[in-house]
């Protein structure tokens, strides 16, 4: 049940990507490394920081589902529980480079229950601040690591 649920975030994920939204969605790291090492240090990263990686595929992880963290939930909705999943894109850059791409979706509607249920995923921007903020801690963990291991650190 959980993959099925996984791989349907996965596609959702995939499609909201495309859908146009208003300010900035993506937090974008370069570093120098390459992409298959970069994949392993975001996943390495997450789950350092206790997110479960439930889909990958290529060069793409999404977590799964998971709370949005009280200090940064909308304190206006005031509501108990409001999930959100991360993804992040590894490509290679054309004039040299790794680009790690950090985006999150919110599941306003809660954790999928039912297997192959879609829910609505929103993507997070930088009008909501504060889960924009977690957008750009993840980036940072991912960068700053990547950044230590091309310097041998």
């Amino acid at each position: 049940m959980r993959v099925t649920t996984v791989l349907c975030a996965m596609g959702l994920v995939g499609c909201a990507s495309l859908g146009g939204g208003v300010g900035r969605e993506t937090v974008s790291q370069t570093v120098d490394v390459p992409v298959d090492t970069a994949v392993r240090i975001a996943r390495t990263q997450l789950e350092l920081h206790n997110y479960r990686v439930g889909a990958t595929g290529g060069s793409t992880l999404i977590t799964e589902p998971r709370a949005i963290p009280g200090e940064v939930r909308d304190a206006a909705a005031r509501r108990e529980a409001e999930y959100w999943v991360v993804r992040v894109d590894v490509g290679r850059k054309t004039l040299g480079g790794t680009e790690i791409k950090v985006r999150g979706f919110r599941l306003p509607e809660g954790r999928p229950t039912t297997p192959g249920s879609q829910p609505t995923m929103i993507p997070v921007t930088d009008s909501d601040q504060r889960l924009f903020n977690e957008i750009q801690a993840i980036a940072g963990w991912i960068g700053d690591a990547a950044r230590r291991k091309a310097d041998g650190s």
